[in-house]
């Protein structure tokens, strides 16, 4: 939920009721705004009963300590992400650091553009005083906008991004680090300046269960179930060796596991991760890209699901990455490898299962699944693969790195490349994986030095924005891929 205060100037001034009168309109547009957007708002001045002060001769807006002081109680009764400030004409910057100091919340000062008040005036007076005063982090590092209200509107999804996930865990089956690769590790208190907590909890889980319910007559209906369905939607290729009934059926036993374990802790969890590899890989068997493939997909045999973030290898800050951006867009997020590289393009392709979202790119979830094809692992002892080639399309690719102990953001916006047949015809190990291709935003020298990981996430759309925005409220830098002197900060800190 996000508060909106207007503000305005304590003292009398001849103009004093045709400005009220103004700022409480651009304080209604505002709101109407956010919430046609589908935005919660809590309304400061409705709540202090402002709406009637015209009648009675006083303010519309805030013009006292005392009513900033009442503000700051109604504030810190609600569950609050962030607070819009408008500053539409002039008011005096110690009110509004004062609110700044007791409420301690993001804090975003707006004005529309109208040059019949002072509004920019009056966002530079009270953000310089804000910097002066840098009363808490929120103080000192608060955004300022003028007349763009779809920046607004990316700042408040940034901001009630960072605030769930600031109360949200991480359900991670498996500890890392998977196969070696240190930069999936990380320092878990650090990491809780960006999620809530962690759940860990050991692959055995999954299994037992799976194989509970493969064993068990009754249970197994559920997985006999799932098999029908993936039959009915899905192009599945058995090869009598890595891709058997048998193994489907293993694999779709670990998903329902997984489901049902997840369900324990659905309230609380923002995110999964499944480590996979060896455990379930080789020493069970099977793969478990149904995780991956369904999780973060609206629909399974039971019909409409939540989506849920998911990745591969118990990657955290994968598991961040994927999660911030499922909560900026609310679409289901893509996760996989950095495949290939060159000056022009990047495939991006993960190791057995992605979202099934990105197989089509409909919002109807059965062309999604008509589109994949299930065929066999070239990895671990057996399983399928889910085959897909994402068509071309716009997406944001993002990733939380660390180096030397600091935390980036990486992103940039990917232009989506068809991959042909010359493209197709290059393919050898992992073919059978879901690919996405997109064009490199810098040069395959540069673009291998800026990488912090293996792994990317990426969200359809444009949300550039909400990214710089919600590496600000963490208190990190975002480097932006497209943009060179970006690149240069990262490549020269040590």
């Amino acid at each position: 939920m996000l508060a909106v205060v207007t503000f305005t100037d304590p003292r009398k001034t001849s103009l004093s009721l045709e400005r009220e009168k103004a700022l409480l309109e651009k304080h209604k547009t505002l709101i109407n705004e956010l919430k046609a957007s589908g935005f919660t708002v809590f309304d400061v001045n409705g709540a202090l009963k402002k709406y009637d002060s015209l009648k009675n001769g006083e303010n519309f807006g805030i013009d006292s300590k005392e009513e900033v002081r009442r503000a700051s109680n109604l504030i810190g009764a609600q569950d609050i992400s962030g607070i819009i400030i408008g500053l539409w004409h002039w008011t005096e910057s110690n009110l509004v650091t004062l609110l700044a100091k007791k409420v301690n919340k993001p804090l975003l000062l707006y004005a529309d553009d109208d040059p019949a008040w002072a509004g920019t005036t009056c966002i530079t007076s009270v953000g310089a005083s804000l910097w002066e005063s840098a009363v808490n982090y929120y103080a000192l590092c608060h955004t300022r906008l003028k007349g763009d209200i779809e920046k607004v509107k990316a700042w408040v999804r940034a901001v009630e991004a960072v605030s769930e996930l600031s109360r949200k865990s991480l359900l991670i089956w498996g500890a890392p680090y998977t196969l070696g690769m240190e930069h999936l590790m990380d320092d878990l208190p650090q990491l809780k300046r960006f999620i809530g907590d962690f759940i860990f909890l050991d692959q055995y889980l999954i299994v037992k269960r799976a194989d509970w319910m493969l064993s068990d007559e009754k249970k197994r209906v559920r997985i006999e179930e799932f098999f029908d369905w993936l039959h009915k939607y899905a192009t599945i290729k058995y090869d009598g060796t890595m891709l058997t009934p048998e193994a489907l059926k293993r694999q779709i036993g670990i998903y329902l596991a997984a489901k049902d374990i997840w369900s324990d802790h659905e309230n609380e969890t923002a995110a999964v991760s499944i480590k996979c590899q060896p455990e379930l890989s080789e020493v069970y068997g099977v793969t478990g890209c149904l995780i991956p493939a369904l999780f973060p997909f609206n629909r399974d045999v039971r019909g409409e699901k939540p989506i849920i973030p998911a990745t591969c290898e118990g990657d955290i800050k994968g598991t961040i990455s994927s999660a911030l951006l499922f909560y900026l867009s609310g679409k289901p997020p893509l996760f996989g490898d950095i495949k290939y590289v060159d000056d022009d393009l990047v495939l991006i392709a993960n190791c057995g299962a992605s979202s099934l979202y990105y197989a089509k790119l409909s919002e109807n979830p059965e062309e999604n699944l008509r589109a994949i094809t299930i065929q066999g692992q070239c990895q671990g002892a057996g399983g399928g693969a889910l085959t897909y080639r994402t068509p071309p399309t716009t997406l944001t690719v993002a990733r939380l790195i660390r180096k030397g102990g600091e935390y980036y953001l990486l992103y940039f916006l990917a232009e989506g490349v068809e991959i042909d047949e010359e493209i197709e015809s290059k393919l050898k190990w992992g073919r059978q994986w879901p690919h996405t291709a997109i064009k490199n935003p810098l040069d395959k020298e540069k673009f291998l030095n800026a990488m912090g990981a293996n792994h990317l996430s990426a969200v359809s759309g444009d949300f550039r924005s909400e990214i710089e925005f919600s590496a600000r409220l963490w208190g990190i830098r975002a480097i932006d891929l497209e943009k060179e002197r970006e690149i240069e900060i990262l490549l020269h800190s040590i």
